[in-house]
């Protein structure tokens, strides 16, 4: 398991189940979205789950890394799924901005399940 950090946000990763999970802490916004950023273009495989069930802050900064990384390891032929559970800060965000329940879901079991069909 690998961690990066800075002093409102911290990411943790590990893999697992075919996919390399991310876990996200703390507050993500304008002055540390491109460490997530970067983090999720140095991830190798197939599959990157990105859970933000930790995050307690996200402005339209972090939504924008998130969505720019989900374009860019597309089309590179990798797959990123997000993951914001309902009652989370980063699920209420997601809502709120309209992101589709396609695009964000609810738990990394599902997650894990769509890396079994898509991957």
């Amino acid at each position: 398991m690998s961690s990066e950090s800075t002093a409102s946000l911290e990411i943790e990763s590990d893999s697992g189940g075919g996919a390399r999970v991310m876990r996200v802490r703390g507050e993500l916004d304008l002055t540390n979205a491109s460490l997530l950023e970067d983090a999720l273009t140095e991830a190798y495989g197939g599959a990157t789950i990105l859970d933000l069930g930790g995050v307690v802050f996200v402005d339209s900064a972090g939504i924008r890394s998130i969505d720019s990384s989900y374009k860019r390891l597309r089309q590179s032929g990798r797959v990123l799924i997000v993951v914001a559970p309902p009652d989370s800060r980063a699920g209420w965000t997601f809502r709120i901005a309209g992101f589709s329940s396609d695009f964000v879901l609810d738990s990394v079991d599902a997650a894990f399940e769509r890396v079994a069909r898509e991957v």
